[in-house]
């Protein structure tokens, strides 16, 4: 078992990625597994239910720090690379966010949690190492996942893995 998951909201964080993927997980001592004795739920994204399985399957350490909201009052969702300035460890989501995403709009924090664990998984390293710093390529991978499982939802393609044109990075922010 490789997905790690702690923090203040760490239950609530594995409640949600069931929910999304209809994998029935169990948090224990940290972590994550797939129950073999349940049922899967089908209508949901398969994109994201194999990432979840290749995760917990994987040699390396997948790490959640697991929070309830942000220190502003943006949406943020995510904090990829540490924080020092707002107590945040690498590897932090905001489950608040994703819950708030949610009632606006149950597909988008599907791809959103996708895109998280893509890039955390991309990251990773075996035990004992320290994960990747390197942000943009995992980013650029996940969004691409992001758009698979929006796809899967919808049944239909979301992107053909080519940049469009309004698809930009200004500084830190993704248009």
């Amino acid at each position: 078992m490789s997905l790690r998951v702690r923090g203040p909201r760490a239950q609530r964080f594995v409640d949600l990625l069931g929910r999304y993927t209809g994998l029935t997980l169990v948090l224990d001592h940290e972590m994550v597994s797939i129950d073999r004795n349940s049922l899967l739920i089908p209508s949901e994204s398969q994109t994201l239910q194999d990432l979840v399985e290749e995760i917990v399957h994987s040699p390396n350490v997948v790490e959640v720090v697991a929070f309830g909201g942000v220190p502003d009052p943006m949406l943020n969702i995510d904090t990829f690379l540490a924080m020092p300035e707002f107590h945040r460890p690498r590897r932090s989501v905001y489950v608040a966010d994703l819950e708030e995403i949610e009632r606006m709009s149950p597909i988008l924090a599907r791809g959103l949690m996708g895109h998280i664990l893509r890039e955390y998984y991309g990251a990773s390293r075996p035990p004992g190492q320290q994960p990747s710093e390197a942000y943009a390529d995992n980013h650029v991978a996940a969004m691409r996942t992001e758009a698979q499982i929006v796809g899967d939802l919808l049944d239909r393609p979301i992107w053909t893995g080519h940049v469009r044109p309004w698809e930009h990075t200004y500084g830190t922010i993704n248009v």
